[in-house]
C-alpha cells in the first residue's frame, strides 16, 4: 500500500468514472507533476493551463504522437484541489477501451497507477479532510437509499467530525487541568474537588457512550438491516415473506418442509435497505431436509434482527393471560427478537400483546415493518452517529477509559493515575479524527475504496 514517502513524493493517475459505456469519462491526475503530465498529453506548456477553467483540447500518445481523443482539461492547482495537491483531469469520451488508452498515456507521461483510494488518502494527509469525513466520502458512493445518502453527507459536511472534535476538547481541557495540579503543586494551581472531577469524567464519559451506541443506527441506515423470518414447519412464514418483499419470491405450499435452506431479498423501508430472509422451518428430520434447517439456522444467527413466527393455534388462552406453547427456538438469539403470531386471519382471542400478522389479509404488516426498524432505533430522522465499527470502537473505548477516571477519582486514587485514564481518552477520541493512526490501520480503510477515489 501507499507509504508516506509516496503521498509525498510520487504523481498518480487513476481513471475515476464508473468501468463501462458512458458519455464522459475522467483520468484524474494528482501530485507535484500532475499539471506537466497533462501539458504533456495535449502538447501544451503546464504553465500556460488555466486554473479551474475547462479547456478544450485534443489528447495524444506522448511517445507517437498519435491522436488519441477530444477532451476538456481540467487544472486545480494546490492547496485548493481535492487532495491539497496539483490535480489535473482529462474528460474524454466514456468507454473501457478510450479510457484505458488515456490513463496509459498518462503513465506514459509520468504518473504512476493509484492504489485504492489513494486520492482521498492523499486528502487525509494533506490536511484537507479528517478521517470521519473520508469514511464518508465511501458512503456517499455506496449508498443504497435517501437516508443513508443524507447520513453520508451529513458525514461529508462535518457534523460527526466536529462532535468529536468536541469531545476530544473537553477530554483535553480535563487532562490539562490535572497534569497543571500535578506538574505545578508549587504555584497553587489546585484541580476542583474530588467530587467535580469525578462527575467531570462522568459526564463527558457518558457523553462518549452515547455517541458509540449510535452504531446500530448508523450502520442500518449505512449498511442496511439483515432481518431473519425463523419458527416452525407450517409457521407461515414463506407466505409472510412474501407479502413483506411484495412479490411471489419464496414457495408457499400446504405440506411442510418447502422451503429447504433459506431465500433472500432485499426491499427498502423508510429509507432502509433491508434484506429479508426466509429460512426452513423447524422440526426433526434427516438427510437434505436436515442439513437445510442447519444451514438456515447459521444464515439466521448472523442476522441484526430476528422475526419468530408463532403459528395462531399455537397461542392458547390460559389463567395468567396468553403465552405461547414451545416452538422449538434453538437459532442463537441476536438480542433483537421480534415474537410474531403468524396466520392472524386464524386467531381466536387475542395474542398477549405480540404483533399478530395475516399474509392473507395484511394484517399486522405495517406494524411489524415498524418494529423491525425500530429494533435498532432506526425509525425517523437521525442526528449525529457513527457508522463504521472503528469509529463506534474508539469512541467505546474513550467512554470506558472515562469511566475508569470517573471511579479512581471517587477512590481517591493519585491523580497521575486519572490522567493516564483521560490521556487515553484523548487519544481514543483524536484517533476518530485520523490524528495518531497508523499506517496498518490506514492501509485497510482505504483498501475498500475504488482506484480512482
Amino acid at each position: 500500500m501507499v507509504s508516506a514517502g509516496s503521498v509525498d513524493g510520487d504523481t498518480i493517475a487513476a481513471i475515476a468514472t464508473p468501468p463501462g459505456a458512458g458519455g464522459i469519462g475522467i483520468v484524474r491526475v494528482s501530485g507535484p507533476e500532475a499539471v506537466e503530465v497533462v501539458a504533456r498529453l495535449i502538447g501544451r506548456e503546464a504553465g500556460g493551463l488555466p486554473d479551474r477553467v475547462l479547456l478544450h483540447a485534443v489528447a495524444r500518445d506522448p511517445a507517437s504522437g498519435e491522436r488519441l481523443d477530444e477532451v476538456l482539461v481540467a487544472v486545480m492547482r494546490a492547496p485548493r484541489s481535492y487532495t491539497g495537491e496539483d490535480v489535473a483531469e482529462v474528460h474524454g469520451h466514456g468507454g473501457a477501451v478510450n479510457m484505458g488508452r488515456l490513463l496509459r498515456a498518462a503513465l506514459a507521461a509520468g504518473a504512476r497507477p493509484a492504489e485504492p483510494g489513494e486520492f482521498t488518502r492523499r486528502a487525509v494527509a494533506r490536511g484537507r479532510m479528517d478521517l470521519v469525513r473520508a469514511e464518508a466520502v465511501l458512503g456517499v458512493i455506496a449508498a443504497a437509499s435517501e437516508r443513508a445518502l443524507r447520513l453520508a453527507q451529513g458525514q461529508l459536511e462535518g457534523r460527526l467530525g466536529e462532535r468529536v472534535a468536541v469531545l476530544r476538547q473537553r477530554a483535553t481541557e480535563l487532562l490539562a487541568d490535572l497534569e497543571a495540579s500535578i506538574d505545578f503543586p508549587e504555584e497553587g494551581i489546585e484541580h476542583a474537588a474530588r467530587s467535580g472531577l469525578a462527575a467531570r469524567a462522568a459526564e463527558l464519559g457518558t457523553a462518549c457512550s452515547a455517541l458509540a451506541e449510535t452504531f446500530a443506527v448508523g450502520r442500518a441506515l449505512s449498511e442496511g438491516l439483515d432481518v431473519a423470518l425463523v419458527g416452525p414447519v407450517n409457521a407461515g412464514k414463506s407466505s409472510l415473506f412474501n407479502r413483506l418483499v411484495g412479490s411471489e419470491r419464496a414457495l408457499v405450499a400446504a405440506e411442510p418442509g418447502t422451503t429447504r435452506d433459506f431465500v433472500e431479498a432485499r426491499v427498502v423501508w423508510e429509507g432502509i435497505p433491508v434484506t429479508l430472509v426466509d429460512t426452513a422451518g423447524w422440526r426433526e428430520a434427516e438427510g437434505v431436509e436436515r442439513r437445510g434447517i442447519e444451514l438456515g439456522e447459521k444464515r439466521a444467527s448472523r442476522a441484526d434482527v430476528l422475526v419468530e413466527l408463532i403459528p395462531a393455534e399455537f397461542v392458547r388462552q390460559g389463567e395468567t393471560g396468553h403465552r405461547t406453547q414451545d416452538t422449538g427456538h434453538r437459532t442463537q438469539d441476536t438480542g433483537r427478537r421480534i415474537p410474531v403470531v403468524s396466520k392472524g386471519d386464524e386467531l381466536k382471542g387475542g395474542a398477549g400483546g405480540m404483533i399478530v400478522t395475516s399474509a392473507v389479509t395484511g394484517q399486522g404488516v405495517e406494524e411489524l415493518k415498524a418494529a423491525i426498524v425500530g429494533a435498532v432505533g432506526a425509525g425517523g430522522e437521525e442526528g449525529v452517529v457513527v457508522t463504521s465499527e472503528r469509529q463506534r470502537d474508539l469512541v467505546a473505548r474513550a467512554a470506558d477509559a472515562l469511566s475508569r477516571a470517573a471511579g479512581a477519582a471517587g477512590a481517591g486514587q493519585a491523580e497521575e493515575v486519572l490522567a493516564l485514564e483521560v490521556r487515553e481518552a484523548a487519544r481514543a477520541l483524536a484517533a476518530v479524527l485520523g490524528e495518531e493512526v497508523g499506517e496498518e490501520m490506514l492501509d485497510a480503510l482505504f483498501a475498500r475504496f475504488c482506484i480512482g477515489k
